[in-house]
């Protein structure tokens, strides 16, 4: 588009290049006069207000310098000046959006835990879809610290060969990621699971450290570091040192986990052995530990160490295991105690023989908490004879999430069902949902505090809007506790389109299986879209479903359906006459 002065000076402004943090180019058409000087490039942070120029001379281009704040939205123009003094009028607006800092939402391993020494893993991260060119960091914790395992670099994967130095425990991958060009450390960052490696075809571990005194009870778990189809079944053996003779302490079971009690002072070594659930061998695959002490020392806790991260939400359960070392005699007893920032020490699980203390922070338990485990001997009147403290775990109140399924653009008078979640099951809500209008830069109540999370919204007008919802505990005086706004949606008048059409199995199917049909539109000039569904049956298209406001279809065949069919979707505007605006189809499948 030109837009034309006394002298037919023009300028148009177009954008160019990737679209990273720095490396923005704006490039327009020259103009055809023969006495254009050069050219002027304005730009501000509203509309119509270019308080910004810089005078590029005589070129067509311009890339704004490094450093320059694309995190901003931004207006651009263009003027072009001739060797007279006189300038051109501003070209067509452009409007720069930038785009979303991105987020990490899982890291997949090529191989199942605990690993096996030798054995190549990768790691890849994805995140969520991002326009701008990202970079990935990954950290390895082995064991007592982490090491930088790959600097920043465009590859969202890493590879690992785990050496035979490597067996043991804990690992713990960790990938970081920002966009190309930014400053910060990262912008998105997540962790995997702790896991181990181990060496053997079956790896033997324990939940304690020796010694271990008589009457203790110690849980065995072999871990298969072979690959394996079939369900296996383990059998636990345990040997005196005198005699090197292996005894049966529990027999052939699916469960890979069995409990042993120390009977007295001596040297050990316990044995696994695995075969295929069926298979009639003694066995298949064999473990064999060291001979470890059974004896009188004093007593310590060795590690106490909780299954979650620091920061956690309320309503998620953390399991915190205490490991020991020595003592007199068992079964070790474990005390448990809790620290709160806010209300200090409390006991939170007496003396047991359990070693694992299992806490859900509720709602209003944000803060700083700290676990502390006391141990004693079985028959001990000791306070204490170890203890230990774990890490700080801080605990935040859960998120909240705003979802839709309807897609945008959506016409007015559309159905917009827009839910509000807290995972956290401590929380007994109220929820309160409000509508903002880009055209009235107002916001309106869409609906009072509720005990429903689904707030419908049936938008009237086209235009540009964000919803919010609000909750707060049932009686809470609060404004509200927790919030989420939605980013901005498009409520348009246009045709309608669909989007897909999607069967709720695979096919082909077997008759008298029930199949479900759903299809996704948007657009329309006004909602709700309506829906008619065709099948394609001996040759012919058959109408099964009229128009109507639901998207899904379903069908249960028979064996006189047997053979060949397709599917067919249209859909329309509420209120509209054509017989569709769009439609979609399957690909031809069979009941058989």
């Amino acid at each position: 588009m030109r837009f034309p002065w006394s002298v037919l000076m023009s300028a148009v402004l177009l954008v160019c290049g990737p679209s990273m943090l720095h490396a923005q180019t704006l490039v327009w058409d020259a103009n055809s006069e023969t006495n254009i000087s050069g050219y002027r490039v304005l730009y501000g942070t509203q509309s119509g207000s270019y308080p910004n120029q810089v005078d590029v001379g005589n070129q067509t281009h311009y890339q704004p310098p490094q450093g320059f704040d694309w995190s901003r939205t931004l207006y651009f123009t263009v003027q072009a000046y001739n060797t007279s003094g006189l300038s051109s009028p501003l070209s067509a607006e452009l409007k720069w959006v930038p785009s979303a800092p991105p987020s990490l939402t899982s890291i997949h391993s090529s191989a199942a835990y605990p690993l096996l020494a030798g054995q190549p893993v990768t790691w890849t991260a994805t995140t969520t879809s991002n326009p701008d060119p990202l970079e990935y960091r990954f950290y390895l914790y082995r064991k007592t610290g982490w090491t930088l395992a790959r600097d920043y670099g465009p590859g969202n994967s890493l590879t690992w060969i785990p050496s035979g130095g490597d067996v043991g425990e804990p690992y713990t991958v960790q990938a970081w990621v920002r966009r190309v060009g930014s400053s910060l450390q990262y912008e998105s960052w997540l962790g995997t699971p702790t896991f181990a490696v181990t060496g053997a075809a079956l790896e033997l571990s324990a939940d304690v450290d020796f010694p271990t005194p008589p009457g203790n009870q110690v849980t065995w778990t072999a871990h298969a570091a072979f690959a394996h189809t079939g369900t296996l079944e383990y059998k636990f053996l345990v040997a005196n040192q005198n005699d090197g003779v292996f005894t049966v302490f529990r027999n052939y079971s699916a469960s890979h986990v069995a409990q042993w009690t120390a009977p007295a002072i001596g040297r050990y070594a316990v044995q696994a052995l695995s075969r295929q659930v069926g298979s009639t061998a003694a066995f298949e695959h064999r473990g064999t530990t060291e001979f470890f002490d059974v004896s009188q020392t004093p007593l310590s806790v060795s590690r106490l160490t909780a299954d979650g991260v620091s920061p956690t939400s309320t309503g998620t359960k953390i399991t915190w295991t205490a490991r020991v070392k020595g003592g007199m005699s068992g079964p070790i007893q474990y005390q448990f105690w809790l620290y709160s920032a806010a209300t200090g020490w409390k006991l939170a699980q007496p003396y047991g023989s359990s070693h694992t203390f299992m806490w859900t922070p509720t709602w209003g338990n944000e803060g700083e908490h700290t676990v502390q485990v006391w141990v004693r001997n079985n028959g001990s009147t000791a306070t204490h004879e170890g203890w230990r403290s774990s890490a700080p775990l801080r605990v935040e109140r859960a998120a909240m999430s705003l979802t839709t399924a309807t897609l945008f653009p959506a016409a007015p008078g559309s159905y917009v069902d827009w839910r509000a979640a807290v995972p956290d099951p401590s929380a007994d809500l109220d929820y309160q949902f409000w509508v903002y209008s880009a055209t009235s830069a107002n916001w309106a109540l869409g609906r009072p505090y509720d005990p429903d999370p689904i707030f419908r919204w049936i938008p009237t007008t086209t235009g540009e809007y964000v919803v919010q919802a609000r909750a707060r505990q049932r009686g809470s005086a609060a404004d509200y506790e927790v919030t989420r706004t939605s980013p901005t949606v498009q409520i348009s008048q246009g045709p309608a389109q669909l989007v897909s059409l999607a069967s709720s199995i695979s096919l082909p199917a077997a008759p008298g299986t029930s199949i479900t049909w759903t299809a996704e539109a948007y657009g329309g000039t006004a909602g709700p879209l309506q829906y008619q569904f065709w099948r394609w049956s001996n040759g012919a298209w058959v109408l099964v479903q009229s128009y109507g406001s639901q998207n899904t279809y379903t069908w249960t065949p028979t064996a006189a359906n047997v053979g060949t069919h397709a599917l067919q979707v249209w859909v329309r505007s509420a209120g509209s006459t054509v017989s569709y605006e769009s439609y979609k189809s399957t690909g031809f499948f069979s009941i058989q």
